[in-house]
């Protein structure tokens, strides 16, 4: 056998995986790797299926809007863009949710508003002794109560919210009573999240006679739906999806219960596998990944469960080993330095990666928390207006910014200044520039030139922020309110460092995402064990960990404290994961 026909092997096994998973019909669990090639094979399985009679359609639903996007692209690449109209769908699980079983049973009045959060609205949370953005408050829902039952998550309430909670006279039900109380007068005037398109999902599929209505229109529209990324869904919408399989809809769920990451939205791979089990498991799993080469594929195997073979590498023949990196951990992500020496940890993962031929914009550094990594000092989603607008003329002002901070930062910036300029007005700044038709891109370059005519951030920047805004040009339709939209108090300065164009981002960003090289920061003492004793159906930081070293193309790197490293190497030894210590 010739060299080329052994990579062929790999190859052809994996194209053969591809196609069973295409053909298979519905219903159907689809467990794929990473790598494997979930958004060529679900665009292809739209492409290729016969029509079917009366049931013409195909729902393809992802959970975000990059993964949308680009099984929509494969479509028009393809020159089916019929494929992306009715009676078919592409779309987000929120919108398919809202447009499908919410939707059709919704009043025409008021206007609706599907928000990404709600922190795209001003909706504070009147009533007691203090006010507090609803969107610092995050809402579970348990499905299995009929009704279900919604509660707030304390534990993942926010250190500032928490300062504020713990110096009110109220206790924890009467915030609970004042958030939803808040959350319902917003939905009178039209306004819902994904949340509450689950909540309503799940009343009108249980109640037989809203079901009648909505049900046999989605029932012949739909010759079945396919679920990317099925492991991110929570328990409810688990529901939701059982309740349309029980009711005769088809479903392909492709996913793979490893990189079940968001246990905080009630994500859990247990919850998947057992719904799996009512599906048709025909199709085998993918287990061809087209990223990684074989050496990552192996390091990869150690932080799944059930001791299963590595993945089979079908492209990338590389043997670069897994790099150690012994790493002194300082409190800020810019000071991370080398052991061996006193070089930032992230310069010499970019000379090493250059060694192996790597660009550096082919690099890429993440960890769990954004507290880890290098860079910007992070925006805090629940600081004050001002603390944002002061990190956003940080980045407009940092040499190597990259793209989507500083389309963050511009974002700040524009909601500053609608607030001023509309001040009755609510919505994202997509939405508000779309009902005063000013192009996006223009209101970005105002947003942009506004940041970098600000002063530095100081005690009383609020005064010059406030000056700023009143001279700047607004729109021909502004109607500002006296001082409505002035921002108070004093912002905590973000402070610029220096860059090393060498992209940056924590692991829950990351789906779908890629890069030659990786490297994971792990500063926790204590991860060898972690890694060589947890079990990652349960532990869910294995799994983010799993996620992370799965981004790698040719190069993984592990960055961990000097205490950490030989036992990180006798354990990469023991599962034969060729490494070596940098």
């Amino acid at each position: 056998m010739t060299p080329d026909e052994a990579a062929d092997g790999p190859r052809t096994a994996a194209e053969a995986q591809q196609l069973l998973a295409v053909q298979t019909p519905a219903p159907a669990y689809v467990p794929a790797c990473p790598g494997a090639g979930k958004t060529h094979v679900i665009a292809l399985r739209h492409l290729q299926s016969p029509p079917r009679l009366l049931r013409q359609g195909r729902a393809l639903i992802s959970f975000t809007r990059v993964a949308r996007d680009q099984m929509a692209q494969r479509c028009r690449q393809a020159g089916r863009t019929d494929l992306l109209h009715a009676p078919h769908f592409v779309g987000t699980l929120d919108s398919f949710l809202w447009e499908f079983l919410v939707k059709p049973l919704r009043p025409t009045q008021p206007p609706v508003r599907l928000l990404e959060s709600w922190a795209n609205v001003k909706a504070p949370v009147q009533g007691l002794d203090r006010e507090i953005p609803l969107h610092r408050f995050h809402l579970t829902l348990d499905p299995v109560p009929i009704p279900a039952q919604e509660a707030i998550a304390w534990d993942k309430i926010d250190h500032d919210t928490q300062r504020l909670l713990d110096d009110s006279a109220y206790d924890r039900d009467a915030w609970l009573a004042a958030v939803l109380s808040t959350r319902k007068s917003w939905c009178q005037k039209g306004y819902f999240t994904g949340h509450e398109a689950r909540i309503l999902a799940l009343w009108n599929l249980r109640n037989p006679q809203q079901a009648d209505r909505l049900l046999p229109p989605l029932l012949s529209r739909f010759a079945e739906v396919v679920v990317d990324e099925a492991q991110d869904c929570s328990t409810a919408d688990l529901v939701v999806l059982e309740l349309l399989h029980d009711a005769g809809l088809p479903l392909v769920l492709v996913g793979d219960p490893d990189q079940a990451i968001y246990a905080w939205r009630g994500a859990q791979p247990a919850s998947l596998q057992r719904f799996a089990a009512k599906l048709n498991p025909v199709a085998a799993p993918l287990t061809g990944n087209w990223r990684s080469s074989p050496v990552i594929c192996r390091l990869a195997s150690t932080l799944r469960a059930g001791n299963r073979a590595p993945d089979t590498a079908v492209v990338k023949d590389d043997d670069i080993p897994v790099v150690i990196l012994p790493t002194r951990f300082a409190g800020s992500g810019s000071n991370h330095r080398h052991a061996p020496g006193n070089s930032g940890i992230v310069e010499v993962f970019r000379d090493i990666a250059q060694e192996y031929g790597i660009k550096v914009e082919d690099c890429l550094v993440t960890a769990h928390k954004y507290a880890t990594l290098p860079g910007i000092t992070r925006e805090k989603p629940n600081s004050n207006q001002i603390t944002h607008l002061a990190w956003a003329r940080t980045v407009a002002h940092t040499e190597g910014a990259t793209s989507s901070e500083l389309i963050r930062a511009c974002a700040v910036a524009l909601r500053v200044l609608f607030g001023y300029w509309f001040p009755e007005e609510t919505g994202s700044p997509e939405r508000l520039s779309a009902t005063h038709r000013l192009p996006l891109q223009q209101a970005n370059r105002t947003a942009f030139s506004f940041l970098h005519s600000l002063p530095p951030p100081h005690k009383e920047w609020a005064t010059d922020v406030w000056q700023a805004m009143k001279a700047w040009p607004a729109p021909p339709d502004a109607a500002p309110q006296g001082t409505k939209g002035r921002l108070a108090g004093k912002p905590v300065i973000a402070r610029p460092v220096k860059a090393t164009a060498v992209r940056t981002n924590i692991v829950h960003q990351l789906k779908g995402d890629e890069a030659d090289a990786v490297m994971l920061m792990l500063p926790d003492n204590g991860s060898v064990q972690r890694w060589a004793q947890g079990d990652p159906a349960t532990d869910e930081l294995l799994r983010i960990w799993y996620v992370a070293v799965t981004r790698a193309r040719r190069l993984a790197a592990l960055a961990v404290s000097e205490e950490e490293v030989e036992g990180l190497a006798q354990l990469l030894c023991q599962h034969a994961v060729p490494a070596r210590i940098g």
